[in-house]
């Protein structure tokens, strides 16, 4: 029996990168897992499948995590089909690389509410239940841009990424007496679809020269982390934000 057993996992953003390697992580590990997705179906169904092939159920969601209509309703119907939510993953995110002087504001509320208000919003729909049961876990995504600040100059996503920091600080002495711990992890560059979107060859070559380990991370390396956070093994961790980045930032 894995470490997560029979537990109920949803994982937002599940469909690519990091949630996708996560939900196999996790089901690996006994976990029965919701894939929530906004656009890419498809990707989400073959998730599921994968799943699946490890005998655990899946449960295929599309939601806009931002949008707190969608989110209710979500969770109403993992509640109602599975009658639980053991861990949250808040791991949709998206990178706009919006230059600074040419933002505009309503770019400025997109990358907000894609980042860290699907955080709010998915963490208030599961807290009640996890309240009731006595027991939760709730793994926030943030970013190393979060701890540096975005070197591109995109301040909507360095500061959506610091608010999830911010975020976890707020809320774990509120829900520690209920046995919910919630933490924080900021990846380092981890090679996903998002990333590669801003890299050329010339200036990946060069950016890993910058990194200690001088590579790229893996999407499953975040996952296992995640999955230990969710383990009754991390217990007593709670608050606490993690950096796994290949040591590029300290």
């Amino acid at each position: 029996m894995g470490e997560l057993q029979d537990k109920v996992a949803l994982i937002t953003g599940a469909s690519r990168g990091i949630g996708a390697a996560c939900a196999l992580v996790m089901a690996r590990e006994g976990a029965d897992i919701v894939i929530n997705y906004k656009q890419s179906q498809h990707l989400a169904n073959e998730v599921a499948e994968q799943v699946r092939s490890l005998r655990r159920r899946a449960l295929v969601i599309q939601a806009d995590v931002s949008n707190a209509e969608q989110v209710s309703r979500m969770v109403d119907q993992i509640l109602e089909e599975w009658g639980r939510i053991d861990i949250l993953v808040n791991n949709a995110g998206r990178h706009f690389h919006l230059k600074f002087e040419k933002m505009t504001l309503e770019e400025w509320y997109t990358g907000m509410d894609t980042n860290l208000t699907s955080q709010v919003l998915c963490a208030q729909a599961v807290v009640p239940s996890m309240r009731k049961q006595k027991w939760g876990r709730i793994i926030n995504l943030s970013a190393l841009s979060a701890q540096r600040g975005s070197v591109s100059g995109d301040v909507s996503y360095g500061c959506s990424k610091a608010g999830s920091l911010g975020l976890t600080r707020s809320l774990f002495r509120s829900l520690a007496s209920d046995g919910i711990t919630i933490n924080a992890i900021c990846p380092g560059p981890i090679w996903t679809d998002m990333l590669k979107a801003g890299f050329t060859p010339e200036r990946l070559d060069q950016f890993v020269q910058n990194v200690p380990m001088h590579r790229m991370g893996k999407p499953e390396e975040i996952a296992e982390m995640i999955s230990f956070l969710a383990s009754d093994r991390a217990g007593y961790i709670t608050g606490q934000t993690i950096s796994v980045n290949g040591g590029l930032w300290v």
